[in-house]
């Protein structure tokens, strides 16, 4: 499988993830806490980042924008379905708590922002790499200075 394939394959299972998990935090936020929906938003997408860091730049920008545009669309059609199904069992079970419209758009407003830590984890594992390199390549290049400074060499005399 070449890395775009894997891309593909990665934004798939992330995006149809985010159509359930977005959804499902956002009736979280509403009834049990704001914390824990956003926890688990961002749990999910730091590791679809470092799914997608595995990856090309190339092939990891490509998989990770098709995540962020399709979680959008699914996330909202997931919300569609899910919501109703929710509100009606816990309305027949217990107590429902209806956010107003402002607090309906925050949620989504920072879950969809949310979308954008794999963009972030990607940039800074391939700077940790780069960075690394250049410890090790440095690393070698003193390894060197040092042994030929203490070579024996009477070419010089």
């Amino acid at each position: 499988m070449n890395d775009n394939e894997r891309a593909m394959k990665y934004f798939i299972i992330f995006a149809l993830g985010s159509a359930v998990i977005l959804p499902c935090c956002g009736e979280v936020f509403a009834n049990i806490s704001h914390g824990a929906a956003f926890t688990a938003v961002a749990i999910w997408t730091v590791a679809a980042g470092i799914k997608f860091s595995s990856l090309p730049v190339k092939s990891a920008m490509l998989g990770i924008t098709a995540f962020f545009f399709s979680s959008v669309i699914l996330s909202l059609i997931g919300y569609v379905i899910i919501h109703p199904a929710v509100k009606n069992w816990l309305t027949a079970n217990s107590v429902y708590f209806d956010l107003s419209l402002t607090e309906l758009v925050s949620y989504w407003g920072r879950a969809v922002s949310m979308l954008i830590i794999p963009y972030l984890v990607f940039f800074a594992r391939l700077g940790m790499k780069r960075s690394m390199g250049k410890l090790e390549d440095n690393g070698k290049k003193a390894a060197s200075a040092v042994d030929n400074a203490f070579d024996d060499d009477d070419s010089t005399s």
